[in-house]
């Protein structure tokens, strides 16, 4: 197969710690171009990842790449990735797709009109486990399913090279855009639900951008219409156990969020296998990698698990319900405030 010759939009903090050492290691794509403001910046990492090329202008790169990669601010997903698709070239773009789902709609009409692919970085995709549970019969495992818990949270240390993550305008939300856009998709993908709604919706945003944030949802999946209670709590400054945990019947399944771990299935009490098989662990860079070898398979028309762009539209209207819901998180020591 030709490598896929693209171009890799944005210099930051995940262009160089996951897009650039993957891209190096994918022979299925072919960075020639990397575009950034900051032309020096470009041309310092050019020279390490042996990168051709660098340019300031994604305008002026389209007519040399058949795809791009976009590693850019939120607020510039969606008008740089409907100029490339305008202009025929297919997309791969940084979570989340866009920051509203009529950003999305936009950019998905523009695919399909242009006949260009058109991904999300949803990483969490390229987890072993996640993708053998998505592929398993859960009902065979657990009996009903009653109650869904998702839990994802990590302390905010991540090299930063630009405000914008903390305007609501720019970023378009906190921690429920940031982190629980990866946890939903998860969960829609993995469950494929005939609908989801949400129930009850906090966070403690009141005057920026959320470090943490709680739904109540419900998922409506085949075996159980009248839907799931879905627990969800996401966090920008705690560790939690970051797993999907599915409560059913007869067994629970444990499914963590990480590359590098497998699912388990707790019965009685006691925690086993599956009666599945999953690849072996995979580090962050070969996560990254997978998804690049995935873009390039659904730029040639060919089966891939990566996220395509109609798939991200359900995700950011449950983000939208969950906003538009929302209520003032409390916290315990709240309660027995003197002054309460």
């Amino acid at each position: 197969m030709k490598p896929l010759e693209l171009a890799l939009v944005g210099c930051g903090a995940i262009a160089q710690a996951g897009y650039l050492p993957a891209l190096a290691r994918v022979p299925e794509a072919r960075c020639l171009w990397l575009v950034d403001l900051r032309r020096p910046l470009a041309k310092r990492l050019a020279r390490r990842w042996r990168i051709p090329h660098v340019a300031t202008d994604l305008g002026a790169v389209l007519d040399r790449v058949e795809a791009v990669i976009l590693a850019v601010p939120n607020h510039l997903h969606a008008p740089m990735g409907l100029l490339a698709l305008e202009r025929g070239r297919a997309v791969l773009c940084e979570k989340p797709l866009g920051r509203t789902a009529a950003e999305v709609r936009g950019m998905v009409a523009a695919s399909r009109k242009a006949g260009a692919a058109l991904a999300a970085g949803m990483i969490f995709r390229q987890y072993p486990g996640l993708q053998a549970i998505r592929g398993a019969r859960v009902q065979d495992m657990l009996g009903r399913v009653r109650e869904i818990r998702a839990r994802y949270g990590t302390p905010l240390d991540w090299p930063l090279m630009s405000p914008d993550f903390f305007a609501r305008e720019q970023a378009g939300g906190g921690a429920l855009l940031d982190l629980g856009v990866h946890v939903l998709d998860a969960l829609l993908w993995l469950f494929s639900p005939q609908g989801a709604s949400v129930l009850e919706y906090e966070d403690d945003g009141e005057s920026r951008v959320e470090a943490e944030a709680r739904a109540r949802l419900a998922l409506r999946l085949v075996e159980a219409p009248e839907g799931v209670p879905c627990l969800l709590e996401v966090s920008r400054v705690r560790r939690l156990d970051n797993r999907i945990a599915v409560v059913g019947e007869n067994a629970s399944l444990l499914i963590p969020l990480s590359s590098a771990a497998a699912p388990s299935l707790v019965r009685n009490g006691a925690v086993g296998s599956l009666p599945v098989s999953a690849s072996p662990p995979r580090t962050a860079r070969d996560c990254f990698a997978e998804q690049i070898r995935a873009f390039a398979r659904a730029f040639r028309g060919l089966e891939a698990t990566v996220a395509d762009g109609a798939s991200q539209i359900p995700v950011l209207e449950l983000i939208e319900s969950c906003y538009a819901a929302r209520k003032p998180l409390t916290f315990p020591w709240q309660a027995y405030a003197p002054w309460n």
